[in-house]
């Protein structure tokens, strides 16, 4: 009953066979004023009482399962063959050269899980390595993805939902790969491959969740790290000293008050002496460039000077991107590559050192609220 109807004293009944309404206490009108000596009686009418009226007969009840807009299914409910998790290591994060060489994934959110590992065709970046530790030395004896191509399709085709961190990437990896098999098979005229269809399933991504529940803005951290709401929000003055306590706060939390600021740097940024300048759109990948942005992601920059895409180096030239990002790209464009190598040493250095496992500051995490 709508809260409305409760204020009006008004109750609806129902019962199978007929539909009454019971408007609460019969109303009875005001006594009729004595009318004035001489005067004629009016004659009032009586009230007329409401007859209940037969419900038109209940339509009968669909199956829950066929109607449009069935009952959301808990999320814990979902049965543990219809959800997976998945996660892949690559060789880097080129999709137009780089290779999937391991692939994991688990049949529900916490039950058994299932491995494999693959022999790329190309080599292994030292950016990736670096970070899976996966050499090719490991994989020599490893079959080739398409091997177990088609077993893979057939695991994704029968989940219903999909569970990765920051999956997009990791769902153009595998996109990349069935899409090398599909144009090899089309070259030599035989049966195309299954693909890798995503389609219709239901995408969860923990990465983009965490963001949307524990917002990252300045009024959010400080609630978390000061204890306390911040009321003057986005004049310079408040915004910086409320930074300041918000920092402190973190470096308190996180275990990191007793480091140096270089150390504090390195886990905010720790790829950043890998960077080619003052912003992350390009970096050092080993001896090579890359560039870490647009369709051409992961692409050594002196290669697509070289190549058939030397076009998109000149669109970046001509667009609003950062200054050393537009002369970096003409120079590979205009100079040989080890000359171009050289430049950028020169110009901007070399690849700092990249930390070692278990060096510099632990970040200790604590939960708050909503877990990360």
């Amino acid at each position: 009953m709508s809260e409305r109807a409760s204020n009006l004293g008004l109750a609806l009944r129902t019962d199978p066979a007929t539909l009454q309404f019971d408007f609460g206490p019969a109303y009875v009108p005001p006594a009729a004023p004595t009318p004035a000596t001489g005067e004629k009686a009016v004659e009032r009418k009586k009230p007329r009482k409401l007859k209940a009226v037969p419900a038109e007969p209940e339509a009968t009840a669909e199956p829950a399962a066929t109607r449009s807009n069935p009952t959301p299914t808990p999320a814990r409910l979902v049965a543990d063959e219809k959800l997976l998790v998945f996660d892949v290591e690559t060789t880097g994060t080129d999709k137009r050269r780089d290779q999937v060489i391991e692939l994991c994934i688990q049949f529900g959110l916490d039950g058994p899980s299932r491995t494999w590992r693959f022999r790329p065709t190309c080599p292994i970046s030292p950016g990736a390595q670096a970070v899976h530790g996966i050499s090719l030395d490991e994989l020599v004896d490893a079959p080739v993805f398409a091997e177990s191509a088609e077993e893979i399709a057939a695991i994704f085709a029968e989940a219903q939902v999909i569970v990765g961190y920051n999956l997009t990437f990791d769902i153009d990896m595998l996109n990349a790969e069935y899409e090398r098999l599909r144009v090899a098979a089309a070259e030599r005229g035989s049966l195309p491959v299954a693909q890798l269809d995503t389609r219709g399933k239901t995408i969860v991504d923990p990465y983009r969740l965490w963001q949307q529940c524990e917002p990252r803005s300045l009024q959010h951290a400080h609630q978390r790290f000061v204890g306390q709401a911040f009321e003057a929000a986005h004049s310079a003055s408040a915004d910086v000293a409320a930074t300041g306590r918000v920092l402190a706060g973190m470096l308190k939390t996180f275990g990191l008050d007793t480091h140096d600021w270089s150390g504090i740097a390195g886990v905010c940024d720790p790829q950043r002496p890998s960077w080619v300048g003052p912003t992350r759109h390009l970096q050092w990948d080993g001896p090579a460039i890359v560039i870490t942005f647009g369709k051409h992601a992961g692409a050594q920059v002196h290669e697509l000077a070289r190549g058939e895409f030397r076009d998109y180096l000149r669109w970046v030239c001509d667009r609003d991107f950062p200054l050393h990002v537009r002369e970096v790209c003409k120079r590979a464009l205009d100079l040989h590559t080890d000359e171009f190598l050289g430049w950028v040493k020169g110009e901007y250095g070399g690849p700092g050192p990249t930390p070692a496992p278990g060096k510099g500051p632990t970040v200790t995490a604590v939960t708050t609220g909503v877990s990360p």
